[in-house]
Parts: C-alpha cells; structure tokens; sequence
C-alpha cells in the first residue's frame, strides 16, 4: 500500500509595488509588509523594479522589515535592478552592501 506524499512550497511572499514609494503610499506599503511578516515562515522578496521614485519613509519602512525578520532569523532579499531609482537610492546611502539587493527576482530567490 503506497502511502499519500504531502509537498508543501516553501517560496517566500514576493512583494512588487508598481508605483512610487513616498510619504503618500507607504502605509499601504508598511501594511503589505507587516502581514508579509506576520504571514510567513520563510524570508520576504521586495522587488521594486516598477517603482519610479522612492524616498526616505519607503526606506524607512524597508529598514524597518529587514530588522523585524533578522531579528527572527529571516531573511529580506530587495529587488532593484541596476539603474532604478531603488537602486540608486540603495548606492546613494550606502545600503547596498548592508542589504541582500539583487538585480532580479529570479537571482533573489535561488539565493
């Protein structure tokens, strides 16, 4: 008698805004976060490769998620492709190297 195998996929929650992440859209943004945190066992993609602007609340509020899930042994992988405002905001501050940031959601995930 052969036995029923259950699989479970593991991906971590991807989060893609499409528009700008500023002080008139990042409550929406910190609430998909928070129950991205709340929701998941496994680590948080954000790939900001369709925002256009980004200032220093959608920062915040991407420093703030990278803290909760370290602090929880998870992991945020951040998406911004070379030449988008994300990325160069990421360069700008000298978060990239403190950040997991990948050029694609592809490469963010086999990480």
């Amino acid at each position: 008698m052969l036995g029923t195998v259950e699989t479970r996929v593991t991906e971590p929650t991807i989060i893609a805004p499409d528009e700008e992440l500023d002080i008139s859209t990042v409550d929406t943004f910190r609430a998909e976060l928070q129950r991205a945190i709340e929701n998941s066992t496994h680590g948080l993609v954000v790939d900001l490769s369709e925002v256009g602007f980004i200032d220093s609340t959608g920062l915040s509020a991407i420093l703030h998620a990278n803290s909760k899930l370290e602090r929880d042994g998870r992991r945020l992988a951040i998406v911004a492709p070379r030449g988008t405002a994300a990325a160069m905001l990421f360069t700008l501050s000298g978060l990239r190297s403190e950040l997991h940031i990948y050029d694609s959601t592809r490469s963010a995930l086999r990480s």
